[in-house]
């Protein structure tokens, strides 16, 4: 998989392994430089005043500094690889700091583990969700009992995309899930979904034939859209497979994630950019909550991040450490 040159990795999770460990492999593959992060949240004002030991402050900047020594000590597992590995440490909100350290530091990346992942809890954790609608890069957000390859990799698409922001967005989606499903010699799957909008009432007041001939034309218009999009090297390749359905995206997009049995899905969260604060787009709100595979969640080019660059609270590498 290529094109990435600056990984974030959080690693403030109960099971980091297995996000720092596919950020590692991506990251000697594309000679990219790979930061660990972590993220303490403020000490609750209640227990700030029930102690005597130390202000709410400094306490949180002991135990900041203690979750950059297990930092450092989980890149020290990978310091024979020769990256260019660093650690950062911030107190804040995570995944408001998570953003900012990407805008101030450009990073094209970020990975996590989803916490919680299980087969009877379809819901990735608040600190997923938020960077799906806050970070402006690819967010990564892989099962943390993910080993080895991908088998079965889902590329879901807006074919009926009506500007050029959504078609680029299409193009992104597809590249990058054929990179991955070449780099693990996986299947990928290309779902697709089309409906005329409200179908039903529009046959009632305009009649059949109408609507009909409509229909035709808007199936062919899809079609001719997917014949533009799956061009070379999708278009003949043995294990690229199309699913255009028709019906409702998000109905479609988890009917066949369950049916191939997916492991990973790639998938725009919104649908506009140049809009600060844009609410995560209707399909991915209502498809990521049930999805129990990973997910790559991209954004559109031109996607403006809420939060701000300025007042960070990141523990920089050169602060001394207080002891504990």
């Amino acid at each position: 998989m290529q094109n990435f040159t600056n990984i974030l990795v959080y690693a403030g999770t109960e099971q980091p392994q297995t996000a720092v460990s596919r950020a590692t492999d991506l990251a000697l593959e594309n000679n990219a430089k790979l930061t660990l992060m972590d993220v303490v949240k403020p000490i609750p004002k209640a227990l700030g005043m029930m102690t005597d030991v130390a202000k709410p402050e400094e306490l949180e900047k002991l135990v900041a500094a203690d979750r950059r020594r297990r930092l450092l000590d989980l890149a020290a597992d990978y310091s024979d690889t020769g990256l260019t590995l660093d650690v950062a440490v911030a107190i804040g909100d995570p995944a408001t700091e998570i953003t900012r350290r990407v805008l101030q530091e450009e990073h094209d990346l970020v990975v996590k583990t989803a916490d919680g992942f299980t087969a009877a809890e379809r819901f990735f954790g608040s600190i997923a969700k938020s960077l799906l609608r806050l970070c402006p890069c690819p967010v990564w957000l892989l099962k943390p009992d993910i080993h080895g390859e991908f088998d079965q990799v889902v590329a879901a698409i807006d074919v009926e995309a009506a500007n050029q922001q959504h078609r680029d967005l299409n193009r992104q989606i597809l590249e990058r899930a054929y990179s991955i499903a070449q780099r693990d010699k996986a299947q990928l799957h290309v779902v697709a979904a089309w409906q005329m909008w409200m179908e039903d009432s529009i046959r009632r007041h305009a009649g059949d034939d109408a609507v009909d001939l409509a229909r035709k034309d808007h199936e062919r218009k899809v079609h001719q859209a997917l014949d533009e999009l799956l061009q070379a090297p999708y278009a003949d390749a043995a294990d690229v497979h199309l699913h255009l359905r028709q019906g409702a995206p998000a109905e479609v997009i988890r009917s066949v994630a369950d049916e191939v049995e997916a492991d990973l899905m790639v998938m725009g969260t919104v649908c506009r950019s140049g809009i600060a604060g844009i609410l995560i787009g209707n399909t991915a709100e209502t498809v990521i909550p049930d999805i129990t595979c990973s997910l790559l969640a991209l954004k559109p080019k031109g996607f403006l991040s809420p939060v701000e660059m300025s007042q960070t609270s990141l523990i920089e590498d050169d602060e001394p450490l207080p002891l504990i």
